[in-house]
């Protein structure tokens, strides 16, 4: 497998996890392994999920409060 395809297969892996843990439905084997096998692209995934989501919030206010 190619760097860049495992790049690309470790951030879909962090992406699944960052959401199963925001709806709450990641199991305890999977977050332990994802701490051990890199925080720090935890955290950067984690935050732009977060990002994403205030954006979202933000944009649904402003569509639902009249001008």
């Amino acid at each position: 497998m190619t760097k860049k395809k495992s790049n690309l297969m470790a951030f879909l892996s962090y992406s699944q996890s960052v959401l199963a843990g925001l709806i709450g439905i990641q199991s305890n084997e999977k977050r332990e392994e994802d701490f051990k096998s890199g925080l720090e692209r935890m955290i950067y995934v984690g935050l732009g999920t977060l990002v994403l989501f205030v954006i979202i919030v933000v944009s649904a206010v402003k569509i639902a409060l009249p001008g």
